[in-house]
């Protein structure tokens, strides 16, 4: 009345090679998670490297427009002053005083170093900003740069645990595979 020994023995080994038959499979899919895992790991770090080397890029372009900027804020100035020292060597000349000797060649040369002085600083800070900013493109980059260091020893890192788990897995079907052979082969000998 029940089931023969030789059954359940065939059926034993049955379920055991659809146990490790499925072990394996899902080690193989766990692995190919992995390798998909660190491909999009990869593909983030690449997006936003490039996003990076865009914002390098602008930063780049605004230091230059910072530069032209302080060129034609130099000139404007300069423009500016060029107008208020004639008008003030005109003031000089309506009034009597000559302009090439004395007070007032003194009074207008040192307009003149004042206006130079601040045609400098104009330039000084229209640089300085410019360098700012080319500073925070080369940071964007080299923050691009780390995110796709990241990007690989993450993609890397996985790929290393989906050969682990294949090996595993292999490891595992072997395993199964023998002890199978094995009590196949006890069966046959009770036999």
């Amino acid at each position: 009345m029940g089931l023969e020994a030789a059954t359940l023995a065939y059926i034993g080994i049955g379920t055991a090679a659809v146990g490790t038959g499925v072990s394996f499979m899902g080690a193989q899919q766990q692995a190919a998670g992995m390798r998909a895992a660190g491909s999009a790991a990869m593909q983030t770090a690449e997006y936003n490297a490039a996003i990076r080397r865009r914002n390098e890029r602008v930063a780049k372009q605004e230091a230059d427009l910072r530069e032209r900027v302080g060129d034609r804020e130099a000139l404007r100035f300069r423009k500016q002053f060029s107008r208020l020292q004639a008008k003030t060597e005109t003031a000089y000349r309506k009034s009597g005083v000559a302009t090439s000797t004395g007070t007032p060649l003194m009074v207008m040369m040192e307009n003149a170093n004042e206006a130079e002085e601040e045609v400098q600083l104009i330039g000084l800070q229209a640089r300085t900003d410019a360098g700012r900013l080319r500073e925070q493109g080369v940071n964007q980059r080299l923050a691009g740069e780390l995110a796709l260091l990241e990007g690989r020893q993450q993609q890397l890192a996985f790929n290393i645990r989906a050969r682990a788990a294949q090996t595993q897995a292999f490891g595992n079907l072997f395993s199964g595979l023998g002890n199978m052979s094995l009590g196949y082969a006890n069966f046959k000998a009770i036999e």
